[in-house]
């Protein structure tokens, strides 16, 4: 009966730990998406002040190259904040024809309880986010 119920309670901790580390990438990945949307806000307003004030009233457009040098000052004056979250960088910038900015940032996590294991580099855990906003 003592061999079970130890059998019984090793598989229980093991589903808890595995549980806590899916959540803690879960956490991670929210936090990822919180900076993807406010890198890609950033980079929605990155229009030149002289086409907005110029003269001939044409549409205000962001270029994708503005758009990708904003997003980059964000992420360097926001980092993700957090010390499970490693290589955070920008996959993607693109410029709709609507005007709308969306930014692909992708990272590399450790989760809890596991993350020494990935730390080391055996196995590496990817996340990524995508945020979108569109200038007016």
């Amino acid at each position: 009966m003592t061999i079970l119920t130890v059998g019984v309670i090793i598989v229980i901790l093991m589903v808890l730990a595995v549980g806590t580390a899916i959540t803690g990438v879960h956490l991670e990945r929210n936090r990822l998406q919180s900076t993807a949307d406010g890198a890609a806000l950033v980079a929605s307003q990155a229009y030149d002040p002289q086409s907005l004030y110029g003269s001939g009233g044409s549409e205000v457009r962001v270029s994708e190259r503005d758009a990708r040098a904003a997003a980059e000052a964000y992420l360097a004056a926001y980092p993700v904040g957090s010390a499970r979250t490693r290589d955070v960088r920008i996959e993607q910038v693109d410029v709709g024809a609507d005007g709308t900015v969306r930014v692909v940032l992708a990272a590399q996590t450790d989760p809890p309880l596991i993350g020494w294991v990935t730390r080391i580099g055996w196995v590496s855990v990817g996340i990524s986010a995508t945020g979108s906003a569109r200038s007016r």
